[in-house]
């Protein structure tokens, strides 16, 4: 009877590690969630996305101005 050999899986070269962007490097591990922002940075995310989406329709616009409204009241 024949023996079986054992199939060996091609190895897959080693992929050369990605450098960290640095703007993550900066803004540090993750970003804050929206309950965590404090009345400040809720202003100051909130400049941006009117001057880069040109308006404040955008979902994330919304729950940034109903969590201003929550902290505010």
């Amino acid at each position: 009877m024949p023996e079986k050999k054992a199939a060996r899986k091609p190895e897959a070269p080693a992929a050369p590690a990605a450098p960290e962007a640095p703007a993550a490097a900066e803004a540090g591990a993750r970003k804050k969630k929206i309950n965590e922002l404090s009345l400040a940075e809720l202003d100051a995310r909130l400049a941006e996305c009117g001057e880069k989406q040109g308006n404040l329709i955008s979902k994330y616009a919304r729950q940034l101005l109903a969590r201003k409204k929550a902290l505010t009241s």
